[in-house]
């Protein structure tokens, strides 16, 4: 049987974070929003950590944003740009993710979502990726729109998809239901 990681405070969690440090090994059951309609000008780095609720909205992340074997529950990312790159490897999450107008990384920081299970729809309306994109070998289980053609997704560099599992041209999440 698997144990819950010892249980962290959002609090905690964002001075380790400012701190330069990594958090790992960690169960953070209150709200984790880093920089809410501000620049985070650390970088976001979480092993192996269960989060209730990361709420990455409004934020211009301005170093490197990692999640590695992680558990969400809940999880947004609306308006976010990540200029030095984002990678989610290996990941759950239980519920919607939203990365709607959101993007902007630069040429040089991939954005890689690599391994994942998503249990409800991962929404990518309005993005713009300036960057590479890699999207590899996750599932799908309620689809993404990250290949339609009518959500105004935009990409620089041509994105790699490679083994995904889930439709991947959902263009109204109406379809889903």
């Amino acid at each position: 049987m698997r144990t819950q990681p010892p249980i962290l405070s959002a609090t905690a969690a964002l001075a380790r974070l400012q701190e330069g440090l990594a958090v790992a090994n960690a169960t953070i059951m209150d709200k984790l929003a880093p920089a809410i309609g501000d620049n985070w000008g650390h970088p976001v780095q979480f092993e192996r950590c269960v989060i209730e609720d990361f709420d990455g909205c409004l934020t211009q992340f301005t170093r490197p944003v990692t999640f590695t074997a992680c558990h969400f529950t809940n999880c947004s990312f609306v308006f976010a740009y990540f200029l030095q790159g984002l990678v989610i490897e290996n990941c759950t999450f239980d519920n919607d993710l939203d990365f709607q107008a959101g993007g902007h990384n630069s040429p040089g920081y991939p954005v890689v979502i690599e391994n994942c299970h998503f249990l409800g729809f991962v929404n990518f309306f309005d993005c713009w990726y300036k960057g590479e994109v890699i999207i590899r070998d996750n599932l799908f289980s309620k689809g993404t729109n990250i290949d339609s053609k009518k959500q105004l997704i935009t990409f620089d560099i041509a994105p790699i998809r490679l083994g995904n599992n889930g439709v991947l041209t959902v263009e109204a999440e109406e379809e889903l239901r």
